[in-house]
């Protein structure tokens, strides 16, 4: 099988998008199949802000029919398919749009976030990601093999709206490496917070650093900040000044590094307000931590709230700060909840995940052959 994935993210595997497409294309080829991937990087030739409209054109100026199966990230095939019409569909790849967190929610949770500050995003941003976006992905998925999606609320979007068949939708989580199974220490009392993630507004971190204010009037508590991608004095001048010595920030980290601050933690916290499937948050649970988390993204169907997890509504300090203080005061259930996280973690190992996705990806190709070779015999034609 001849495999092309197609992000619209950078080659850069720090990036969440680029690791997960790697990861998937080193099994394939690693299993006899082959993959290439294309990133923006190979195809971008004009302003970033036009990506949505730049990008795929240019990809589908880039000869596919030598493929068995596109995927496409998100938007990035709805050229290919407008064109479709002008290709023979005996003899096009089968295509599937896969996504990493699915637009339309990440913009409902964004503008969500703006109106709870009394803000609005701009008339462009509003125009080409609530309006522009939507109606590409709904064009590329209509005309898709497949659609691929993290997590249960992604998919049932995308079938409630149309988009696809529920026969062509498809959950298929993210997984975690064997080496995120670490052992960690017990200590008690445990002060140690630990988040993973980006410092963006969208990751809950005005949330994060309210709800740590809250929990230093009555604990000991420290914070560690990793992956921020935000320097430490960025970081650290969101907190109040006297808060700062308490608050450890690592921009960026290698695997090493992240598996040490996991050993190191005792409470992972992540409030983000969107997921699609947050490999950091899978990395915690396999770590055995306990985890204060939103019930948004994949965190809807990997986490409990009272079995493996204290769940928290998004966009709510209070909430956040209460979670993380009853773990600080209760360490059975604190190791209680960290062990049955360890044991969901467990369900979405790396080589299970990958080997499911490859199955699925061969079951596209399969379908597409089958009725490439249906059409074919209806024509009364032969088929190659």
């Amino acid at each position: 099988m001849r495999v092309l994935f197609a992000i619209h993210g950078p080659a850069d595997p720090r990036t969440a998008v680029y690791g997960v497409v790697k990861g998937q294309a080193d099994y394939l080829r690693g299993h006899g199949h082959e993959a290439d991937v294309v990133a923006s990087g190979d195809l971008r030739w004009m302003s970033a802000r036009l990506d949505p409209l730049v990008l795929p054109p240019t990809l589908a100026l880039k000869g596919l029919s030598r493929y068995d199966v596109v995927v496409f990230h998100s938007y990035l095939g709805w050229a290919f398919h407008a064109v479709r019409p002008l290709v023979d569909p005996r003899v096009r790849p089968a295509t599937v749009t896969s996504f990493h967190g699915l637009e339309p929610l990440y913009f409902r949770a964004l503008t969500e976030q703006w109106a709870r500050q009394g803000q609005v995003l701009s008339a462009r941003y509003r125009a080409m990601y609530g309006r522009v976006m939507p109606s590409l992905l709904r064009s590329t998925c209509r005309a898709s093999d497949a659609v691929f999606c993290l997590n249960s609320t992604e998919a049932r979007y995308v079938a409630d709206h149309g988009w696809a068949t529920t026969d062509r939708v498809h959950v298929l989580p993210n997984g975690v490496e064997p080496e995120s199974f670490v052992e960690r220490a017990a200590r008690v009392p445990g002060q140690e917070l630990l988040f993973v993630g980006q410092w963006l507004p969208i990751k809950g971190i005005d949330y994060l650093v309210a709800a740590f204010a809250a929990l230093a009037e009555s604990t000991r508590a420290r914070l560690t900040c990793v992956g921020t991608g935000a320097s430490a004095d960025t970081v650290l001048a969101a907190f109040p000044e006297a808060l700062r010595p308490r608050v450890r920030v690592v921009p960026s980290v290698d695997r090493q590094g992240l598996y040490d601050a996991l050993r190191a933690a005792d409470v992972f916290v992540f409030p983000s307000l969107s997921e699609g499937f947050s490999k950091a948050l899978l990395e915690a649970m396999a770590a055995g931590l306990p985890i204060v988390a939103t019930g948004v993204g994949a965190g809807v169907d990997v986490l409990r709230d009272g079995a493996n997890a204290l769940v928290v509504p998004p966009g709510d300090a209070g909430a956040v700060a209460t979670a993380v203080g009853r773990y600080l005061g209760d360490v059975e259930l604190a190791t209680r909840h960290g062990a049955a996280a360890r044991a969901t973690a467990a369900h979405y190992r790396l080589d299970d995940v990958c080997r499911q996705w490859a199955e699925r990806l061969v079951d596209v190709v399969d379908r597409r052959a089958f009725e490439r070779e249906r059409m074919g015999a209806r024509r009364g034609d032969v088929v190659r």
